[in-house]
């Protein structure tokens, strides 16, 4: 607490709680007044108050309007084909095109996605966001004349299965301002007032890739889960090599990617985390519990994600016959529930 002279000017920096103004030069009088250039009010003490801090999601709003195009681009996106319309390079930036849209893409690169910044959430400081946008576009296909908003969820929803399928970090330029009601056809256009880059990465960190809903998190690491048949050794130059023939069973590799993303890298046998490569992926071998060869099922009920021991144990093991029960009643119940 500062202790002063009631009769004495000071030289003092304060945060006023009434008015919230900077006040400096202060003069402190008998009645408890804080004058400054003849303006007055009432102070508890001279006790400094602390600054709030922003939260995460406070922090990454935005407070001024930045051209599309130019976000795009410092994301990593080449731009120059915005130019390629009757305004030419000049008016590039307003290429009806490209402005309006929701997502841009470079395959299999970069994914950048306009987003709300009222659509998010904060909790237990992480921001993320829930999305799924083929209940967009059912809901716009109800009415007449929404033909570009669909087709701009459907592409918003491929860029994020890019994303997933491809491991990618997702960029995300915030927007604030009035957003329309997607269930009144009749609502006005969304007016973006603010934008920004936002310069921390997010990831998909959850994806149905039954249902499409999905969880985009603000910091997050883009997870990536690989089996045996997603690694591909390469032999030693001085192993001798031998053509051969014969007839192999052609595996999905979405069922085996829906395996993965169920498991999130955990053995769906014994529930230990499968070992991380040195590329930071997340190593489990998918597992068709009835084998192929005894008229087993390529789907989704029939593949597991196990850890390299018990995938061998599965095959081989006195116990083969006690997971293959147990795996089966696990991914009933895991189908099921989904």
């Amino acid at each position: 607490m500062l202790v002063v002279n009631p009769r004495q000017q000071i030289q003092i920096s304060a945060n006023i709680r009434n008015g919230g103004y900077y006040a400096q030069n202060l003069i402190h009088t008998p009645s408890s007044r804080v004058v400054k250039l003849g303006l007055a009010c009432e102070v508890d003490s001279l006790n400094p108050v602390e600054d709030t801090p922003l939260s995460l999601l406070e922090e990454i709003k935005p407070k001024a309007k930045k051209r599309i195009i130019d976000l795009v681009s410092a994301a990593g996106i080449d731009v120059s084909d915005w130019a390629d319309f009757e305004g030419g390079a000049k008016r590039a930036a307003s290429n009806p095109k490209h402005c309006y849209e929701w997502s841009f893409v470079d395959p299999g690169r970069i994914v950048v996605l306009n987003l709300w910044h009222a659509s998010m959430d904060e909790r237990n400081g992480i921001v993320s966001i829930d999305l799924n946008l083929p209940k967009n576009v059912r809901r716009y296909s109800k009415h007449s004349g929404k033909g570009v908003w669909r087709a701009r969820a459907e592409k918003f929803d491929r860029a994020i299965q890019d994303a997933v399928n491809n491991h990618l970090l997702i960029r995300v330029v915030v927007n604030d301002g009035e957003m329309r009601d997607a269930d009144d056809p009749r609502a006005k256009a969304s007016r973006v007032k603010y934008r920004l880059l936002d310069p921390v990465a997010w990831a998909v960190t959850s994806y149905d890739r039954k249902t499409a809903d999905c969880t985009l998190t603000r910091g997050a690491l883009a997870a990536r889960f690989v089996d045996q048949f997603s690694v591909q050794e390469e032999p030693e130059a001085s192993v001798e090599r031998r053509m051969v023939s014969g007839m192999v069973y052609v595996r999905d590799p979405t069922v085996r990617r829906c395996a993965l993303d169920r498991a999130k890298g955990v053995c769906e046998y014994c529930a230990k985390p499968g070992f991380t490569m040195t590329d930071g992926s997340i190593f489990l071998e998918t597992h068709h519990v009835v084998p192929l060869g005894e008229d087993g099922t390529d789907t989704e009920d029939n593949v597991a994600a196990l850890c390299p021991n018990h995938h061998r144990e599965a095959h081989h093991g006195a116990r083969a016959a006690e997971i293959r029960r147990t795996l089966l009643s696990q991914l009933r119940c895991l189908i099921h529930q989904l």
